[in-house]
């Protein structure tokens, strides 16, 4: 990303995600307190808010796809690094080499992990993070960080965290006031209290209380975390329980234990968590990932037992590295990601119900929030080496692209895929093409006569009438003899699979292939997928490279939603005589449009793409001049099924 010229107005820097110290004593150059802090003089605030609201999820036990795997019990927690504390782009990244997680489906709280004690300990989530969790159902806590001594801790910095406020004939306490304030206008759930710089008893004290003070004036939740114990207990020196709960008050919402925690451990915080009447699976065991530590697997499953009620839940340190993703070479890069990713969240075999070691599919049920209609999925996951629209490439160039505010609801089930006969086939997301944004669902294999595969996709819980159409975009052979279907489970006792042929008039490139749910497909739809099939009258085995870039079920025809207005560029700062960079502003549409995004483009009628978010500002930085006088911007609505504005707001840009 391009530095701009550094001047007196703060709008001249690009939008970082926040960071703060508690304040007001020994806060470093690169930190501010947060006492200081608000969004009506934030400049950078408004970039770092998430505007998807947290989605509830479902998931359908009848079909559990691991015989292993318990829902309602166990939770999961994810402890992942996605930047670094400073100059933490507020909207994604100009290159895919980013971590954009997408097995949401078996985690229940994503943490922000950041802070360092030079920089910042107060850290909230990027907003475009936020974003593809709460899609997907998932809370996000951001971090609060006590480092050690031995990494600069001071204590100070404990002390000022639960300083009163002046005395008004009402209990305060300044700094988590400003924790709530930020979650708030952020939009995320919670903080992560991460506790390892020593104190004293009254300091710590003082610190239950403020965290249940904290807990009694909002709906925050709160996490606690200390390096020195290693299980809930209520005596000695691992007296902790009163971290989560102080006779009738809620400290916090849950805890996460030390990596030092065994079986006798487990069963004395059971013990623990009985007798202060909390949840057991309140306390999350800590699994440190980044080590690799060859024994995680069996001490996940002293937590979650295979045939039995779990006894707690899992906290998963540093889950970004599971996939240890390297930078170079960049052409490679994604093929790793994704393979490394997949053996930890579903295992070796890619298949979450693999019976050996399928990861954390093996410990808890995948869960989904498709619950109403429209449904629909470009199988975008938030990043890639180019962007797309309509089938058509919109940018191209550098290191790509990332933004998981774009990231679609992705396949629960990663992969689960059962041919006949000599039929086989492999899916992957692919990134050379795209419906819409940067990737597309890729089937690879071959098809023998008279048989046919089918691909399970997505878990649902869909109310679908009869007529309720389905719309799929592919890429698929030209052979006659070749069919596409849609699966639809229905929810029945067991479960009843409907075969939906769908059709197309197209004969090349982006075939957009229809259909309507007969009678016998109408009510609640439990799972939807796909059927590739090759009739018996052929001669031979059908090799194929199918690519599916939309999958759709809905009742109406999707429109195009109305264009925003008043598109504004709001600050311009000069990073050469032909460069710039700038801050973009519009207005939305009339509420309750239908709007997913919004996307910015050079030009009027032909369009580049520059940048997308559901917010309603957005920052480009760097627009080239390219020979112009002036530079003419929109922005256009983009509805859910990539539709956009008939026409867009525009602004100009001068060159001198």
């Amino acid at each position: 990303m391009p530095s701009a010229t550094t001047g007196s107005d703060p709008r001249d820097k690009p939008p970082y995600v926040s960071h703060w110290h508690p304040g007001p004593r020994d806060v470093p150059d690169g930190s501010t307190s947060i006492l200081g802090w608000s969004p009506a003089t934030d400049v950078d605030a408004q970039f770092n808010r998430s505007l998807v609201p947290l989605r509830p999820r479902t998931y359908s036990a009848k079909l559990r796809t691991n015989s292993k795997a318990r829902g309602g019990e166990g939770r999961i927690m994810s402890c992942a690094e996605f930047w670094t504390t400073d100059k933490n782009p507020s909207q994604g990244v100009d290159d895919h080499r980013y971590y954009a997680f997408s097995h949401w489906q078996y985690v229940d709280v994503l943490v922000f992990w950041a802070g360092v004690a030079s920089g910042g300990l107060i850290c909230p989530p990027d907003g475009h993070i936020t974003d593809a969790a709460h899609r997907n159902g998932v809370k996000v806590y951001g971090s609060v960080f006590f480092p050690p001594l031995r990494d600069g801790g001071e204590p100070v910095w404990v002390e000022d965290f639960v300083q009163p406020g002046a005395s008004t004939g009402e209990e305060r306490y300044p700094v988590v006031d400003k924790l709530i304030e930020a979650a708030q206008y952020f939009g995320f759930d919670g903080w992560f209290i991460n506790y390892e710089t020593p104190t004293d008893e009254k300091t710590e004290a003082a610190l239950r209380n403020v965290l249940a003070y904290a807990r009694a004036r909002s709906d925050i939740e709160f996490t606690w975390y200390e390096a020195f114990r290693y299980e809930l207990a209520d005596s000695g020196d691992g007296r902790n329980e009163f971290c989560l709960q102080d006779g009738a008050r809620r400290v916090c919402d849950s805890i996460f234990i030390d990596y030092g925690w065994d079986d006798s451990s487990i069963t004395r915080s059971i013990t623990v968590a009985e007798k202060i009447k909390r949840d057991r699976y309140d306390v999350f065991y800590g699994l440190e990932l980044v080590r690799k530590v060859p024994e995680n697997p069996g001490r996940a499953r002293l937590v979650c037992p295979a045939n039995s009620q779990h006894r707690g839940s899992l906290a998963l340190f540093a889950a970004h590295t599971v996939s240890n993703q390297p930078k170079e070479p960049k052409d490679a890069w994604l093929g790793h990601f994704y393979r490394a990713e997949a053996d930890y969240w579903t295992g070796p075999c890619h298949d979450p119900s693999d019976t050996g070691w399928p990861g954390i599919a093996a410990h808890v049920v995948e869960r989904t929030t498709i619950t109403s209609l429209p449904f629909v999925t470009h199988f975008n996951a938030g990043h890639g080496t180019s962007y797309h629209h309509a089938g058509q490439v919109t940018r191209r160039g550098g290191n790509g692209w990332a933004n998981l505010s774009l990231q679609d609801v992705l396949p629960t089930y990663r992969w689960i895929i059962r041919p006949r006969g000599n039929s086989r086939m492999a899916a992957s997301l692919c990134f050379e093409e795209a419906w819409e944004g940067g990737s597309c669902l890729r089937l690879t294999g071959a098809l023998a006569p008279e048989f046919d595969v089918s691909v399970h996709l997505y878990q649902t819980r869909l109310t679908a009438p009869a007529g309720a159409r389905l719309t799929v975009r592919a890429k698929t052979p030209s052979d006659p003899k070749f069919s596409l279907r849609a699966l639809v489970v229905l929810d029945g006792d067991p479960p009843d699979t409907v075969e939906v042929p769908l059709t197309t008039t197209d004969t090349g490139g982006w075939k957009t292939y229809t259909a309507a749910l007969p009678q016998q497909g109408a009510g609640t739809v439990l799972q939807l997928g796909l059927k590739l099939a090759l009739d018996r009258t052929a001669r031979t085995d059908l090799a194929y490279d199918v690519r599916v870039g939309q999958l759709a079920l809905h009742t109406e025809a999707f429109t195009a939603p109305a264009a925003p207005t008043a598109l504004t560029v709001d600050h311009a700062t000069a990073l050469s005589p032909t460069s710039k960079a700038l801050r973009l502003s519009w207005t939305p549409p009339t509420p309750g449009e239908a709007v997913h995004h919004y996307e910015v483009h050079r030009g009027t009628t032909v369009l580049t793409h520059l940048a997308a978010t559901p917010n309603t500002v957005a920052y480009l930085a760097r627009l080239d001049r390219e020979g112009d006088t002036t530079t003419t911007l929109t922005v256009t609505s983009v509805g859910p099924d990539g539709t956009h504005s008939a026409t867009g707001a525009t602004t100009t840009v001068e060159w001198g």
